[in-house]
């Protein structure tokens, strides 16, 4: 089973994406983007890696910009190229940063609310990359 760690501030958006994933895929859920990068480096280093990451943007503290950019180089310093990394999808209501998700490494965003079928094709489109799929 895949392992995906969900960022959102808001723990009901935790909720209701773990509830919508289940059995489908093993979900860690943080709500704040410190939390998100501390269980990343942690996951890494014990080599229990996330498949994938939903990471919303508008977070108090550390947006999920940041988070994102301190994955990355996290990453690299780690010897792990741009674009062979954990796979992010931006989860959010911020449609002003879509070009900057991009420029630090996303990989997709999509804006909120979101469609259950549109989430899953865009996290089998990731996983796929990786040969193993969500099925509806």
């Amino acid at each position: 089973m895949r392992k995906i760690l969900i960022v959102d501030d808001e723990p009901v958006n935790c909720r209701l994406l773990k509830e919508l994933l289940d059995g489908k895929a093993f979900c860690d859920t943080v709500f704040s983007g410190k939390d998100a990068v501390d269980i990343f480096e942690v996951a890494f280093r014990t080599r229990n890696n996330y498949d994938l990451i939903l990471l919303d943007i508008a977070m108090p503290e550390m947006d999920g910009l940041e988070v994102l950019d301190r994955i990355r180089k996290f990453e690299e310093i780690n010897g792990i190229k741009l674009g062979t990394g954990v796979p992010v999808i931006i989860l959010t209501a911020v449609k002003d940063a879509f070009m900057t998700a991009f420029k630090k490494g996303a990989e997709d965003y999509m804006l909120k609310p979101i469609s259950r079928e549109t989430l899953f094709e865009k996290i089998d489109e990731q996983l796929g990359k990786k040969a193993i799929k969500i099925d509806l």
